[in-house]
């Protein structure tokens, strides 16, 4: 019997995400979407809110807003209902079998994830992502497109790592920070801060 699977989010990244679901085990209900009403790809858009879900406990869920704030807004809404999460893999990803997973997670198209990285609960690995051995992603981290991230690197929670960044070896990118695309990372990221640039350097403080 196939799982009966809201989405939440009927956004661009929602394209991604019902790309790479597996039909032989997930069949879509439906979207909520706090800004939009009628129908996405094809598919009704539910409600605004869970609360406009009937009998909750019948249905798993994914969140497909890549923006990391608000991926924890909605993980904390599910976790609170007790709502089950589920994972969702691109059938051509690459994902070794020591590499830890939480719950909430996507990754993308043509992912490699290599050995012993751990990926945290709400965390996003977009399309062509690589990441070495030994990382740590961090809850609900957004990974973007491209990305390289080199060995035993660690990732903060609710960070996000702009398209085709490459993120030398042992560095750590603090929780909530913003790290610009196309960016060379080659020293540690503090908390709180957008950096940019090859190398990168301080852009500006997040208050």
């Amino acid at each position: 019997m196939k799982n009966q699977l809201i989405i939440i989010g009927a956004g661009g990244f929602a394209k991604s995400v019902v790309d790479s679901i597996n039909f032989t085990t997930e069949e879509i209900v439906g979207f909520i979407d706090s800004y939009k009403q009628g129908e996405h790809l094809g598919i009704p858009i539910l409600g605004a809110s869970l609360n406009e879900i009937d009998d909750k406990d019948k249905y798993v869920y994914f969140i497909s807003i890549g923006d990391p704030k608000a991926r924890l807004f909605w993980y904390n809404e599910l976790e609170k209902r007790n709502l089950q999460q589920i994972n969702i893999i691109d059938p051509t990803a690459i994902v070794s079998r020591t590499v830890e997973l939480g719950t909430g997670i996507y990754i993308g198209k043509m992912c490699i994830v290599n050995s012993g990285t751990v990926i945290h609960d709400g965390a996003v690995l977009n399309t062509r992502t690589l990441i070495e051995h030994g990382n740590q992603i961090g809850f609900c981290a957004n990974i973007s497109t491209n990305v390289v991230l080199n060995g035993d690197v660690q990732v903060g929670k609710c960070t996000f790592v702009g398209s085709c960044t490459v993120v030398n070896g042992q560095l750590n990118i603090g929780n909530e920070s913003i790290v610009g695309s196309g960016s060379v990372v080659i020293r540690d990221i503090p908390n709180n801060v957008v950096v940019a640039g090859s190398p990168t350097r301080l852009i500006r403080d997040i208050d």
